[in-house]
C-alpha cells in the first residue's frame, strides 16, 4: 500500500509538473501575443495620428483653395464692376442702390446665405449688358425707344449672360440678371417665362430695379418720386411682379430708411446749413462722390446740391448729424454760392 501511495504521488506530482509547464508555455504565449496586440496597437496609433495629420492638411489646403477661389470669384465682381464705373458713373450707383433693396427684399423672404450673395451680385451687375448702348438708348426713357434702338435694350440680359460664362462661380447671377425683365403674367422678356417659372431672384431684382428706374425717369416719361414709384410697383403686382416679393416691399424699403441711425438726419439741398457733418458717403446724381462720410457741410458744397437738384427736378438726400458750430439754414441761402466742380473720385 506504501508502494503504491508513493507511485501515485509521483505519478501526481508529474503531472502536476506536466501542467504547470502547460500553464507556463500558455503563459508565454500569450505574453507575446499581449506584445504582439500591443506593438500592432501602437502601430495603428501611428497611422491614426498621421492620417490626422495628412487630413488636417488636406483640410488646410482645400480652405486655401476656397479662400483663392473665393478672392478670383470677388476680383471678377470687382472687374465687372469698375467697367460699369468707367463706361457710366451714374449706371453702376444706380446699381448700389438696387443691390441694397433687392438684399433687404430677399432678407425679407426668408433667402439663404448663398442666395442673398447671388441676388446682391447680379442687383450689382444687372446692368452689363448695356455696356455697348449708346447714351441716348442707355438713358432713355424705356417707352420712349423705338426700332433698333429697343430691340438693342431687349438683348441687354442675354449679352450679360454670356459675359459670364465660363465662371462657374456666377451661373445663379448669370440665370437671375437673364430672367430679370420677365413679367410675372409671361409677358417679359427674353423667354416669356411666367409665375413661379421665374427664379426667386429675378423676381426680386426685377421689382428693386423699377424702383429705383421710375425715381430717375429711365422707365417711364417721366420720373416718379418714392411714394409714386411704390404705388406704381403695387397696383402692377400679378402682372408685371410677383405679389409676394411686392408684399414685402413695404417693409423692405422701411427697413433701408430704417438703416438711418438715431443722431442722423435726411434733409435735402433747401434744409442743408454750413457745419453739418455727413453720416453717410454722398454720391450726387453723376454718379460720383461729392463729399465723403466724416466731412463737413461748407457753402461751396450746398451750393452744388442746390443747383443739382433744382436742374434734375429732385430733391437729393442727404444723412447728415448736426454739430454745435452748425449755422441755420438761413444764414447759408446766399445766392452767390457756386456748385463745386466735379471731383475726379469714383464711389463704389
Amino acid at each position: 500500500m506504501s508502494v503504491e501511495q508513493a507511485t501515485d504521488d509521483k505519478q501526481l506530482i508529474k503531472e502536476l509538473e506536466r501542467q504547470l509547464a502547460e500553464f507556463q508555455g500558455n503563459a508565454d504565449k500569450l505574453s507575446k501575443e499581449v506584445e504582439s496586440l500591443q506593438g500592432a496597437n501602437s502601430s495603428l496609433s501611428h497611422q491614426l495620428e498621421s492620417q490626422r495629420a495628412e487630413t488636417h492638411q488636406m483640410q488646410l489646403m482645400l480652405e486655401q483653395i476656397q479662400r483663392e477661389m473665393r478672392m478670383q470669384y470677388l476680383a471678377a465682381v470687382k472687374s465687372f464692376s469698375n467697367l460699369m464705373e468707367l463706361r457710366s458713373p451714374q449706371l453702376a450707383a444706380h446699381g448700389l442702390r438696387v443691390a441694397e433693396l433687392a438684399r433687404l427684399i430677399a432678407k425679407e423672404l426668408h433667402a439663404s446665405d448663398s442666395a442673398l450673395q447671388d441676388i446682391y451680385v447680379a442687383s450689382l451687375l444687372h446692368d452689363i449688358g448695356k455696356l455697348g448702348l449708346s447714351d441716348d438708348t442707355l438713358f432713355k426713357p424705356v417707352v420712349e425707344l423705338k426700332g433698333d434702338a429697343r430691340v438693342a435694350l431687349m438683348k441687354h440680359p442675354m449679352k450679360a449672360q454670356a459675359a459670364f460664362h465660363g465662371l462657374s462661380e456666377m451661373v445663379h447671377v448669370s440665370e437671375i440678371i437673364r430672367h430679370h425683365h420677365e413679367r410675372y403674367d409671361g409677358q417679359g422678356f427674353p423667354d416669356g417665362l411666367e409665375g413661379e417659372g421665374i427664379p426667386l431672384g429675378a423676381r426680386i431684382l426685377a421689382v428693386a430695379e423699377d424702383y429705383d428706374e421710375l425715381q430717375q425717369g429711365w422707365l417711364a416719361s417721366k420720373a416718379f418720386d418714392e411714394v409714386q414709384a411704390q404705388a406704381f410697383l403695387v397696383g402692377a403686382a400679378g402682372k408685371r411682379y410677383d405679389p409676394k416679393v411686392i408684399a414685402v416691399l413695404p417693409t423692405a424699403l422701411v427697413k433701408l430708411k430704417a438703416a438711418e441711425k438715431a443722431n442722423e438726419k435726411i434733409l435735402h439741398g433747401e434744409d442743408l446749413c454750413e457745419g453739418l457733418v455727413l453720416a453717410r458717403d454722398f454720391e450726387g446724381p453723376d454718379g460720383f462722390m461729392w463729399l465723403s462720410k466724416g466731412q463737413v457741410v461748407s457753402r461751396h458744397f450746398i451750393g452744388r446740391v442746390r443747383e443739382a437738384e433744382q436742374q434734375h427736378g429732385v430733391q437729393l438726400k442727404l444723412y447728415t448729424v448736426k454739430t454745435a458750430n452748425s449755422r441755420t439754414a438761413s444764414s447759408t441761402k446766399d445766392t452767390s454760392l457756386q456748385p463745386a466742380q466735379q471731383t475726379g473720385h469714383v464711389a463704389l
